[in-house]
């Protein structure tokens, strides 16, 4: 063999070896157990603790059934109650336990209806600038059912 292909060669065993040797130490035991992930990271999700309820059982509880039942038929039903109101399983659990108080700012409501080309044209948007005069949009628009002002 020639000398000019033997140091190739050995360049490319080195590099190799120490592409495995990196790799066993920077890459995780239980990387691949389940797929293309750590295998660690499903015990790891599985012990955080629950902090969403669900909207079901803002309703199912008789709680909030009227609200509930408004929300239900509208078309925020897609929007849970958790996403305005945040995280409740705490609330569900002890009903003195308060819940975050929504938030009403334009901006907030902005992040889904603010005018932007890439949404569809059927989905409902509006111009910050000209729509409203910057009041906030419940001033308005009921949230648990909008389209009744």
């Amino acid at each position: 063999m020639q000398p000019h292909l033997k140091r190739a060669f050995t360049l490319l065993a080195l590099v190799i070896i120490a592409f495995i040797l990196v790799r066993s130490l920077l890459v995780p035991d239980s990387f691949g157990q389940y797929g293309w992930y750590r295998g660690d990271s499903v015990n790891e999700i599985r012990n955080l603790s629950v902090n969403y309820a669900g909207s079901t059982s803002c309703g199912e509880e008789d709680c909030h059934k009227i609200i509930y039942s408004v929300w239900v038929k509208d078309r925020h039903k897609t929007v849970n109650c958790e996403t305005c109101h945040g995280p409740a399983e705490k609330h569900v659990l002890n009903a003195r336990e308060p819940l975050e108080k929504a938030n009403e700012s334009r901006e907030y409501c902005g992040k889904c209806h603010f005018k932007e080309i890439a949404r569809p044209e059927e989905f409902p948007q509006v111009d910050p600038e000209t729509h409203g005069e910057d009041l906030r949009c419940v001033y308005c628009h009921n949230p648990h059912k909008p389209w009744f002002v």
